[in-house]
């Protein structure tokens, strides 16, 4: 009995496994959040001279607002789309 419990918690094929596998995780969602943080200015820059073209609106408060609708109706519509995508038949 104390060698199956040292096998499944510390010495075990199983739990380097998913340490392993959940390290992979961490440092995939680090970089990826760390490269999302980096391109936000970048992409909302980008969408409010789109939404400043078309709407001519002057105010930097309803810019500002306007622009995160714009980006977040956006993203909704990337995540709807590819779950649609991804999903098993």
């Amino acid at each position: 009995m104390k060698q199956k419990l040292y096998n499944f918690f510390i010495g075990g094929d199983k739990f380097k496994k998913d340490f392993k596998d959940q390290l992979r995780m961490l440092i995939i969602f680090t970089f990826g959040f760390t490269i999302a943080f980096a391109w936000r200015q970048t992409a909302f820059d980008t969408t409010q001279s789109l939404v400043r073209f078309f709407t001519h609106l002057e105010s930097n408060a309803s810019l500002s607002i306007v622009t995160s609708i714009v980006l977040s109706i956006f993203s909704l519509l990337v995540i709807y789309l590819s779950s649609r995508w991804l999903q098993e038949d």
